[in-house]
């Protein structure tokens, strides 16, 4: 399936127009995604994927927080979703016209009003859920924490062994209910999980 990875060429414009990046360390055999730096925390996402049971095809675009760009967006209320295309049907030009689709979105100033709902929704969630309280309470301010650490030099975030080095120190000198959290959380889910930000931070 790795040649599905070709599909990336079909987003060709976000990319070059659009400063669309490739997380490519993130994708999955069955899944690719961009993203792009919108404001502060605050990244669009496009998604494309070929369903591997059945072949189908589907575009997504999210506005939110940063995060992993795959199917964990969906459990914080804060990732707002645009469903661009679906098929089932064999169609070479289905992400291309997806890439239109987006474009046009973006053009007329969509990204605005999302970003804007993102926002209200992490400040005042519709949804308080467990995701939500580990988000902003333990793996954002952590995160935030390595950015402040690192000065934000993206050759040390974009770097998963220097990175998670810095993260592993930070790690060590956490206090109270943070201490406790990612005690339990383990050192390598919190050096995978705040890496995989940072990594998407310094593109």
């Amino acid at each position: 399936m790795s040649e599905f990875f070709s599909v990336v060429n079909e987003f060709e414009d976000l990319i070059k127009q659009f400063d669309f990046k490739q997380p490519k360390k993130l994708w999955y055999s069955h899944l690719v995604a961009l993203s792009k730096h919108i404001e502060d925390i605050f990244y669009c996402y496009v998604i494309a994927r070929v369903y591997k049971d059945d072949g189908s095809l589907q575009t997504t675009m999210w506005v939110g927080p940063i995060d992993r760009p795959d199917d964990g967006l969906s459990s914080l209320s804060a990732h707002i979703k645009v469903d661009i295309g679906y098929t089932q049907i064999l169609d070479e030009n289905f992400f291309r016209n997806c890439e239109k689709k987006i474009i046009h979105l973006i053009e007329e100033g969509t990204l605005t009003s999302l970003l804007a709902t993102s926002k209200k929704e992490l400040a005042d969630p519709s949804v308080n859920n467990r995701r939500y309280e580990v988000y902003t309470a333990y793996l954002l301010p952590f995160f935030k924490k390595v950015l402040a650490v690192t000065d934000n030099d993206v050759k040390v975030l974009k770097s998963k062994v220097k990175c998670e080095a810095v993260i592993e120190k930070e790690f060590s000198n956490l206090e109270g209910e943070m201490k406790a959290f990612f005690d339990k959380f383990g050192l390598k889910a919190t050096k995978d999980s705040i890496w995989e930000l940072c990594y998407i931070y310094s593109l």
